[in-house]
């Protein structure tokens, strides 16, 4: 390929050491690069954290035992970046290493490793303070349901401490409207039981879900929030993050409270104005690198009516993360609300996936294998779309990270 300089760098592999991937287009090809309107906002100083946690100290007088819950590997949340602010405010308000315990919210994920939670925390936390996986499967305490029948089965060492803390970022959500707040309990420390039921609820023809980062009449939300509020949490620390995924933004206090701040917030900050659809959409994972399917689904909404060609850059040895509700674990074993692989969108031709890890057992979660062509380097790519299209001149979008950003066409498709 000859007049090749539509050049643009991306962040990739957040969890990984980070590092980039940089992507060289023809010069034929109308290229357009969509960052999401947050991209432009300054990034939080330490000082910034100190500010917003100073005012919980009067909320951890007297406390006797403390829980902090974090997400895990598959939220962009740099909580090694709140921890310091979090741990001087524990020491000014008297309170000791002994009365607190830190707990990965992991959901229905697989558990982390040491290392692991040493990428999300720190090096200190792990050294001064108990760091535990939560068990969907056991250990939990019954608080009896949510109006919609959601068992309320949650995490018993959570609920032995009288100070429930969650770490956690405020990002789009397909399902929820925005990751945050309350998620971090619902499905976070929650029983499998009661996460397959909520769950559920997206099969239920009363219950009608419209697009990532929907927060209104939303009665998912509505159930999570009403889980989490019986299981106590008494405070939320949540960003607005970049495509960087670093802090712009940050709340502590009351969980309903951040709602309010944050629904005010983050529909202007995910938003990314598109200029019409495309032939081809490159879109990069980075947020949420091993839910990686999140960003073909939100490519495939920026194709031409006529279609085109996704290519999702998810090169993470991580792979795609391992989910007990709606993961593979055999050729016909599917966790409890699986159904099998992702169906592609009618007007998607190919999905080009480039990882130096190829997976075929987890493929599934991008689609069929037919509709999948693997490929290690993104150079390799970008030949076979100019060959197969003829070196024509293409309408290209480049996504920097699909799986937080939310999009809105400026032009007629």
């Amino acid at each position: 390929m000859e007049g090749l300089h539509n050049s643009v760098v991306l962040n990739h592999r957040l969890w990984e050491g980070g590092g980039t991937v940089e992507l060289e287009l023809p010069a034929h090809w109308n290229v357009k690069v969509l960052p999401m309107n947050g991209d432009n906002k300054p990034v939080l100083r330490e000082a910034d954290y100190e500010a917003s946690l100073s005012s919980l100290a009067p909320l951890l007088k007297g406390k006797k035992e403390i829980c902090v819950l974090f997400d895990d590997l598959s939220r962009p949340t740099k909580t090694f970046q709140v921890i310091p602010s979090l741990l001087r405010l524990f020491e000014r308000c008297g309170v000791r290493d002994e009365q607190v315990r830190f707990l990965c919210s992991l959901g229905a994920h697989a558990p982390l490793d040491n290392g692991a939670f040493r990428k999300k925390l720190g090096e200190e936390v792990l050294e001064r303070f108990p760091v535990y996986n939560h068990n969907c499967l056991g250990n939990c305490e019954d608080l009896g349901t949510t109006s919609l029948g959601t068992p309320i089965l949650i995490n018993r060492e959570y609920r032995s401490c009288d100070l429930k803390i969650g770490i956690g970022s405020f990002v789009p959500h397909i399902f929820c409207g925005y990751s945050g707040g309350y998620k971090i309990v619902m499905p976070g420390v929650a029983h499998l039981d009661a996460i397959t039921y909520h769950h559920r609820m997206l099969t239920w023809e009363h219950v009608k879900f419209d697009d990532i980062g929907n927060s209104r009449h939303n009665a998912f939300l509505d159930d999570l929030r009403e889980f989490g509020r019986t299981a106590g949490l008494d405070i939320k620390i949540d960003l607005l993050v970049n495509s960087a995924a670093d802090g712009t933004d940050v709340f502590a206090g009351n969980p309903d409270h951040l709602y309010d701040y944050m629904l005010t917030r983050a529909p202007v900050h995910y938003a990314t104005p598109v200029p019409g659809g495309a032939d081809v959409v490159f879109t990069n994972v980075y947020a949420k690198a091993n839910e990686a399917a999140i960003a073909v689904g939100q490519a495939e909404r920026l194709l031409k009516d006529k279609g085109g060609d996704i290519v999702c850059l998810c090169d993470t040895d991580m792979g795609q993360v391992v989910h007990y509700v709606f993961g593979r674990f055999g050729k016909e074993c599917w966790g409890r609300l699986a159904g099998g692989p992702r169906t592609k969108h009618p007007k998607v031709r190919r999905i080009f996936l480039v990882s130096r890890y190829k997976d075929l057992a987890g493929s599934y979660c991008f689609g069929r294998d037919e509709d999948l062509c693997w490929f290690r380097d993104v150079r390799e790519v970008v030949k076979a779309l100019d060959d197969d299209y003829r070196n024509r001149s293409l309408d290209v979008h480049v996504v920097p990270d699909a799986t937080i950003q939310m999009f809105s066409f400026t032009e007629k498709q």
